[in-house]
């Protein structure tokens, strides 16, 4: 078959035949249509993500959306090594109907971002309607489909804080951060918006943004234990640094609780398929979507390099 292969970390994969895949108890064979090229997908053929695959080639991609047996259509997650997404057959760990009304291209590129948000939301932040959010990083792709999701899932209030002003003063958010200002300046603007901090906050920066933002929350006051509920942390990605400097008497000084959001602490599985049929149905709605450009498969390569810089999501077709 044909496939978007990787033969060495850093390389670009390139368009060449590989073995078809196997299928193994609990799979289903999917004829892919498109798979979306992914900051996850980049960083995991980059060797940077700790998901990078440790035997070479393999077939890049996690996700898309392809034809069952049934000749149905159909989201798909394949994440069986050396095997991949970006392919003319993958071996799906799990399928979800594809709602009529939705494109193709569009079901494969909206769903990433859209669990990217959901999930450190709503899993793993245990929002409650009503309940305020900080989106970090809320000028990105992820972070802009973060401020959407939130709203869909019932925030009372968003905060959203990123460097692009302009994408900032566009977005559905009752209060702004510039993360472009200096350390000092950016702790006091937290302080004034956030207050003694929201409910849930969605990073998708660490970096030295966050170091300003537990600056901000930590506070002297002798007397606020039992204030409130904790405001919970939950990081899902490191545009601004893989790295912080944490003393650890900002965490005895706040109410913050750290947590994760990646591939080690997924929901159920009868979850994860329950929100990503949400999403889909959402989007056939017309409530979530992503811009997209398409590349045929032949193109990956080239479809790779636009991905770094293109405000689109490059979603590569196959067939």
């Amino acid at each position: 078959m044909k496939a978007a292969v990787l033969d060495r970390l850093g390389a670009l994969p390139r368009f060449a035949d590989f073995a078809e895949p196997d299928v193994r108890d609990g799979e289903t064979l999917v004829r892919v249509s498109a798979a979306a090229v992914k900051p996850i997908d980049r960083a995991i053929a980059a060797g940077t993500h700790y998901a990078s695959p440790k035997l070479l080639p393999v077939v890049c991609g996690m996700d898309g959306v392809g034809t069952d047996a049934r000749g149905e259509r159909a989201y798909f997650m394949a994440t069986r090594r050396p095997y991949g997404a970006m392919a003319e057959l993958a071996p799906a760990a799990w399928t979800v109907p594809v709602p009529d009304a939705l494109d193709t291209a569009a079901a494969a590129a909206v769903v990433n971002p859209a669990i990217a948000a959901w999930l450190p939301l709503d899993w793993r932040g245990r929002l409650e309607p009503g309940q305020s959010v900080l989106i970090l990083g809320a000028t990105g792709n992820a972070g802009r489909m973060a401020v959407t999701v939130a709203r869909l899932l019932g925030a009372g209030r968003v905060i959203a804080a990123g460097r692009n002003r302009a994408v900032l003063a566009g977005l559905e958010a009752d209060a702004t951060v510039d993360l472009s200002l200096p350390r000092k300046e950016l702790v006091a603007q937290f302080s004034a918006v956030i207050g003694d901090g929201p409910d849930v906050i969605v990073d998708y920066v660490w970096g030295t943004p966050v170091e300003a933002l537990l600056e901000s929350l930590a506070t002297g006051d002798l007397h606020a234990a039992g204030r409130g509920t904790p405001t919970r942390l939950v990081s899902v990605g490191e545009m601004g640094g893989g790295s912080i400097t944490l003393p650890s008497a900002m965490l005895r000084g706040s109410r913050i609780e750290l947590l994760g959001s990646g591939t080690a602490n997924m929901p159920p599985l009868d979850r994860m398929k329950r929100i990503t049929s949400d999403i889909l149905a959402l989007a056939a709605q017309g409530r979530l979507a992503v811009d997209i450009e398409t590349w045929p498969i032949a193109d990956v390569a080239q479809a790779w390099r636009q991905a770094e810089a293109a405000e689109r999501r490059p979603v590569v077709t196959i067939g």
